[in-house]
């Protein structure tokens, strides 16, 4: 089921180390080379960073036994289905906690441990700060919508025609 998310992911974070390990100390000098080298290798660690928030989620649903499947496309934006019609609040609130965690993680290790002289680092950082940003604006209305809604939010649930249109009626 997750297996060959995981696969890909985790041959991708090799991949990802050893580039950092190799081009990284040249995105600290000036010029054209630097900067692309720099903007590059930032941009695949937000990828990574996107993608520990996603496992982080995936984590917690298992920890809380949610009842969710693996994304059936590997390009999909996000790694899980989660069932919503089928989980508790707890099991919800587990699986949300998970990818604010693995986030607050990623600020931790984004600011102590990627060298401060690097462009890279730098381009990194600032996608981890963009991170926070849409989780905060995307994720936690959807956790304030749990706490206080009767039911959890319909999000990866599939949903049929009538049910977006009764949906959209009621927004109307």
């Amino acid at each position: 089921m997750f297996y060959k998310l995981a696969t890909r992911d985790l041959i991708f974070f090799v991949l990802l180390f050893v580039l950092w390990q190799w081009l990284a100390p040249l995105s600290a000098e000036q010029g054209l080379m630097g900067d692309f080298i720099g903007v590059a290798l930032g941009g695949l660690m937000a990828l990574a960073f996107y993608l520990t928030h996603e496992w982080g989620h995936v984590l917690g649903g298992i920890l809380g036994r949610s009842h969710m499947s693996a994304a059936s496309d590997p390009k999909a934006i996000s790694l899980f289905i989660y069932h919503s019609e089928g989980n508790s609040k707890p099991q919800f609130m587990l699986m949300s906690f998970g990818g604010f965690l693995a986030t607050a993680c990623l600020v931790w290790f984004s600011y102590t441990l990627l060298p401060a002289d690097l462009f890279a680092s730098r381009i990194a950082q600032g996608f981890t700060l963009v991170q926070v940003f849409l989780a905060l604006v995307l994720e936690m209305p959807l956790v304030m919508w749990a706490l206080f809604a009767k039911k959890l939010p319909p999000i990866d649930s599939p949903m049929d025609k009538a049910t977006i249109a009764n949906l959209l009626s009621k927004n109307n």
